[in-house]
């Protein structure tokens, strides 16, 4: 997954100190239920499923140009039947589609109604960086550097060391140097799977759950097949964060912006006479139109902001075509970037009236899942890390998750867990056992959490 992660302190909740607030919403650690005590997995076979998954090369591959079929690739389609296999071996209701999403159905096994609990995480990793011969290595990391095969080293002295401190001691898997890990997001299909196997045992008691094993998610295409008959709860929880113990609790509502500038050629001393449309000189007055402290740039936090990123010229030299990102959290901002649009498109026809505008494309590509989120899902998570004995911070996010892109099929906004993933979509990938550990103790604890909901 992409991302970019905002501390918003106005959004920041440390838990298992005793917190009473995460913004509008109380949270209620009064009357904890005691510790779990059935059967769970261990480490070990938590690592030895792990290295089983990244040694599929299921990486997503961009599409070409014009083409609209949708992707897949021939190792998202091992890595689909693998977790099927898995999962029917442990007794689990699967289901695999034409579009290799992965599907479990678990029954409930109490006897009063409760919130339909559903789990995500995507099964392909990121084209971005090689992605064939992964040799994980495994290590308990001493302090120091982390010297690799191909000669570069993770140092905790580097961005892309800055973690590595707070892991002395743990358990990591990276690689040779020579390709990704794939953690994003095997982490996560490492942490359901074992969630399923430990839920599967009778003496688990739980409501409703339901998971999905996506493709194609590090190219934004996880939402377009989801089957909304087959995985549709109504609290979520999307197993594909980074490490540590962040909860990605909210993130930007994202608007995509197509204009395509139509121009009317004409020699520049006869230009007013030919009704000269200069789309060139209408597209870059659009651009620049936008008030400097709405530019990507000067924003940060909870501040969204209006970027015009690319403009392509016509083969036939007279019309061009801009792209916007339109990205915002709180749904007056994106009112006031319409507002600023459409100032804009007004300002342009006026200034060049022989310029046409046509809006090729002006969508929702993903939404804040704040907005549709199930309103137990905070209490769920901070109960549940209290009963764990974790602090957990639950954030803000300035990009969007596999969750925010399942608001476009009209599921339920869902929060993001941490799932020990660090440096993905590069060769300097690595990941955390204990954090994998982490995060799939927290969410039996969330399961449970969900039983006991009062509906």
């Amino acid at each position: 997954m992409r991302r970019t992660v905002l501390s918003a302190a106005a959004f920041l909740m440390l838990v298992g100190g005793g917190i009473a607030k995460a913004q509008s919403q109380a949270i209620d650690l009064d009357n904890l239920a005691p510790a779990l005590k059935y059967p769970t997995v261990q480490k070990q076979e938590m690592l030895e499923m792990f290295l089983k998954y990244v040694a599929v090369e299921s990486g997503s591959e961009i599409p070409a140009p014009g083409d609209t079929a949708y992707p897949i690739t021939p190792g998202q389609i091992e890595m689909a039947r693998l977790l099927k296999a898995d999962a029917e071996a442990m007794g689990a209701n699967v289901t695999l589609t034409e579009w290799h999403y992965v599907y479990v159905d678990v029954p409930s096994n109490i006897d009063k109604e409760v919130p339909t609990l559903g789990f995500s995480c995507h099964l392909d990793y990121s084209p971005e960086a090689p992605g064939k011969g992964i040799k994980p290595q495994v290590i308990t990391y001493q302090g120091d550097d982390i010297k690799l095969a191909d000669g570069s080293v993770i140092s905790p002295n580097k961005p892309d060391g800055k973690d590595l401190p707070a892991l002395v001691g743990k358990t990591l898997i990276h690689t040779d140097g020579r390709s990704l890990l794939g953690g994003d997001d095997k982490n996560g299909c490492t942490i359901l799977m074992s969630l399923l196997k430990t839920v599967l045992n009778p003496a688990v008691k739980h409501g409703h759950i339901q998971f999905v094993f996506c493709p194609n998610e590090d190219i934004g295409m996880a939402q377009l097949k989801i089957d909304t008959t087959l995985f549709n709860p109504d609290i979520l929880f999307d197993v594909d964060g980074t490490g540590g113990n962040q909860i990605m609790a909210s993130n930007f509502t994202a608007r995509g912006l197509t204009v395509k500038f139509i121009g009317h050629p004409a020699h520049p001393a006869e230009a007013k006479a030919q009704q000269m449309g200069d789309a060139l000189a209408a597209a870059a007055t659009f651009i620049a139109d936008v008030p400097i402290k709405y530019r990507p740039e000067h924003t940060d936090g909870k501040a969204g902001y209006i970027h015009h990123y690319q403009i392509d010229q016509d083969p036939n030299g007279v019309n061009y075509t801009v792209m916007s990102r339109i990205r915002y959290f709180d749904k007056s901002e994106g009112e006031l970037f319409d507002h600023i649009i459409k100032e804009s498109m007004t300002k342009v026809h006026r200034d060049f009236p022989y310029v046409k505008t046509e809006v090729l494309f002006d969508g929702i590509q993903y939404d804040n899942v704040e907005y549709s989120m199930h309103p137990a899902s905070h209490n769920v998570i901070a109960r549940a890390a209290a009963r764990a004995g974790q602090e957990v911070n639950f954030v803000a996010e300035r990009g969007g998750t596999t969750a925010a892109m399942f608001t476009t099929r009209s599921l339920k906004g869902g929060m993001g867990i941490f799932a020990g993933q660090h440096n993905d979509h590069s060769v300097h990938e690595y990941s955390c056992l204990e954090e994998m550990m982490d995060a799939y103790t927290l969410l039996l604890y969330a399961v449970d959490e969900v039983s006991q909901i009062e509906q």
